[in-house]
């Protein structure tokens, strides 16, 4: 198998790739994992909200936190065989050199750049649901990778490493700098559904700080919207308010924060005006955003608007919380063991990230009301009313022709 560790500001141009190679004992093995592969999906971005560092080990953060370890945001997409994960930081690393080889009491400062996985979606197997640890690590100018499988017994063994190769930090001018980690998935069984959390962490001797993002779900969720009612129909002239219900497939969240019409045509770039990229019209449909949580939407329909079905298209913001765990303290890299008990890995630290997609509303566009329709709403309203005015007024017409019939009757 292959696991490659890439590390790197914006405007380096040497690009230094580490490959591990490990063999197989078995072809039958190897064949059988070539054949098997993970879910390919296209290029995925997630925002890091809880931009927080926790203190995972130790308890000193004395010149730790450093905007080389604030995660901004990740990247990652798969061919199904290579994860590719980019990691942004608010800081590239220009001045690593001078900042990041200073020591404290002696002790070297260690920068770690990784990703638990989740390999089978179950979060009673591994250590807090994480099966796997996949970092690297920068330390006195040199770089390592780690990949470790992890158990819920607090034990962790080693499946393969690169170390102590040189790494030359340039300045990155024009914007934060990045760590990539590309993982072989076939190193970890090729798994059909998986999650992953992103973190960063800081050491110094036995002091250190983390950021997490929170877990992200492969392959990943789409967002579905329900709407109230779930066949919306407006007339030609006419405007409706509709209330509606936007949740992740992952289950995790419906917290919606953010609704825009538009679209997406290029990854990363600006949400697009949808008059020019799906088809869709504005001066067809009026579509405001009346409120986000609980979605609320207001469509209006021109009278002139052609009668028909037509999909509306949105992009939609909404909150994924989870929890973050962490494994072996960054600082400790041996071939495999168990846990000291006194680095208390049983802490748990919240997370939050945003999940951007887009979701498509359906409406049908029907004429504006007849005279029978007219008639029908009419009756439909007052109806009633005019029954009840109706049976009455018969009652006492035929209560006085009854009196008068019996008073004549009388008279005779």
């Amino acid at each position: 198998m292959q696991i490659q560790f890439n590390i790197y500001g914006l405007s380096s141009i040497a690009v230094v790739s580490f490959i591990l190679l490990l063999s197989f004992v078995s072809n039958d093995f190897l064949h059988n994992v070539a054949m098997a592969l993970s879910p390919t999906f296209e290029l995925q971005e997630l925002i890091n909200e809880n931009r927080d560092w926790v203190q995972t080990y130790g308890n000193s953060n004395a010149y730790l936190k450093s905007s080389y370890t604030d995660i901004l945001a990740v990247n990652y997409v798969s061919d199904g065989q290579v994860l590719n994960t980019t990691i942004w930081l608010y800081s590239g690393f220009g001045n690593y050199s001078s900042t990041f080889n200073s020591t404290d009491n002696q002790s070297p400062r260690k920068l770690s750049y990784g990703m638990l996985i989740d390999a089978d979606a179950n979060t009673k197997t591994g250590y807090n649901g994480a099966d796997y640890d996949f970092y690297i690590e920068s330390m006195a100018g040199k770089l390592s990778g780690y990949l470790y499988q992890l158990s819920s017994t607090g034990g962790y063994m080693l499946i393969g490493s690169k170390t102590n190769f040189t790494q030359s930090h340039t300045e990155s001018s024009v914007g934060p700098g990045y760590v990539r980690l590309n993982l072989d998935l076939s190193s970890i069984n090729s798994p059909s559904e998986y999650n992953l959390l992103f973190y960063s962490a800081e050491s110094i001797g036995s002091d250190e700080v983390r950021q997490f993002t929170n877990w992200v779900t492969i392959p990943p969720p789409n967002l579905e919207i329900s709407t109230s009612p779930s066949d919306i129909s407006i007339r030609q002239g006419e405007e409706q308010l509709i209330p509606a219900r936007i949740k992740s497939t992952s289950g995790f969240s419906n917290d919606v924060i953010n609704i825009t019409l538009g679209g997406i045509s290029s990854f990363n770039s600006k949400i697009d005006d949808y008059n020019i990229r799906s088809g869709f019209n504005s001066s067809e449909l009026h579509v405001t955003i009346q409120r986000n949580q609980p979605p609320l939407i207001k469509i209006g329909v021109p009278q002139q608007t052609p009668v028909g079905i037509y999909t509306i298209p949105l992009v939609v913001t909404i909150r994924e919380p989870s929890m973050a765990t962490t494994t072996k303290p960054t600082f400790t890299a041996p071939q495999g063991g168990t846990i000291d008990p006194k680095f208390e890995l049983s802490k748990k630290f919240p997370t939050v990230g945003y999940l951007t997609k887009p979701v498509n509303l359906t409406v049908t566009v029907i004429p504006p009301k007849g005279i029978d329709d007219q008639f029908k709403d009419f009756w439909g309203t007052y109806g009633q009313f005019i029954g009840i005015f109706a049976g009455a007024f018969v009652g006492a017409f035929a209560r006085q022709m009854f009196d008068r019939a019996k008073r004549k009757k009388e008279n005779e």
